[in-house]
């Protein structure tokens, strides 16, 4: 695999601290599946490692990709710098495995949970199902009214509901997703999910026993195809690991340790 450019179409903060990047080249003609990323070389001498970038959605017609950043260190911030008609050396689109949206049929739920930066993925995986006729219901947590994003988005894809969890209560309700995930009259028979591991593990518990669930884990990355092994995560079983960047970086909830 090597690196190719992409042209900055536009890069703008939508919330607090969290930016919005469309990219176009041909590249993106091969991004088809939620819960990919890209490996962006940040334009900068003095940051050597890529950074990991989940694909938020695709425009096959118009050539772009959407992606969704959080600045949260000096690389981020290097790319908040980034100005229209600018290029970026992209890796990707990279994952082994990623939302099985193909899966689930018209007369089955899927409920799509993310929280702050792991919302990009599931508005990409809502995108597929709402091509395919699915329905789905959305829950979102951020912190606080400041950071909350992408919520008339998912709700022009006709999502059954669009819930809002924020952990002072500032804007939609307070509370976490588990909260609102506990409170839903009716099981969906598929849960997909990104955020922080300590709410992605749970979801898994939260989750009723009939429920297929997936997670995708967020992790450092030194090379995204494989060879570094600085995302490695254990197995439920422990016997053995897995790589996040190749194997993942979603799985079966009950296929890694959380």
């Amino acid at each position: 695999m090597k690196s190719v450019p992409l042209k900055v179409v536009r890069n703008q903060e939508i919330a607090e601290e969290t930016y919005e990047m469309i990219l176009s080249g041909e590249l993106v003609q091969e991004m088809n599946r939620p819960g990919t990323f890209l490996h962006i070389k940040i334009p900068s001498s003095h940051h050597v490692l890529r950074r990991p970038i989940s694909i938020a959605s695709v425009n096959q017609e118009l050539g772009t990709c959407t992606l969704v950043y959080k600045c949260t260190g000096e690389g981020t911030r290097a790319l908040t710098n980034v100005r229209p008609n600018d290029c970026l050396q992209v890796l990707g689109p990279l994952g082994g495995q990623g939302f099985p949206t193909e899966e689930p049929s018209t007369d089955q739920e899927v409920t799509l949970i993310g929280g702050g930066v792991g919302v990009p993925p599931m508005y990409f995986a809502a995108r597929s199902l709402s091509e395919r006729n699915i329905p789905f219901r959305v829950i979102l947590g951020f912190q606080t009214e400041a950071a909350v994003f992408y919520e008339e988005a998912f709700k022009q894809l006709q999502a059954m509901d669009v819930t809002i969890m924020t952990d002072d209560g500032s804007y939609g309700e307070k509370g976490t997703v588990i909260d609102a995930l506990q409170n839903l009259e009716q099981p969906s028979t598929y849960i997909y999910t990104c955020g922080p591991r300590g709410m992605l593990k749970a979801v898994k518990a939260a989750a009723q026993h009939d429920t297929t669930v997936y997670v995708s884990l967020e992790e450092h990355m030194g090379c995204g195809i494989g060879a570094c092994f600085a995302c490695v995560c254990k197995t439920e079983d422990e016997t053995s690991y897995v790589k996040i960047c190749t194997d993942g970086p979603v799985f079966q909830s009950n296929e890694v340790l959380l």
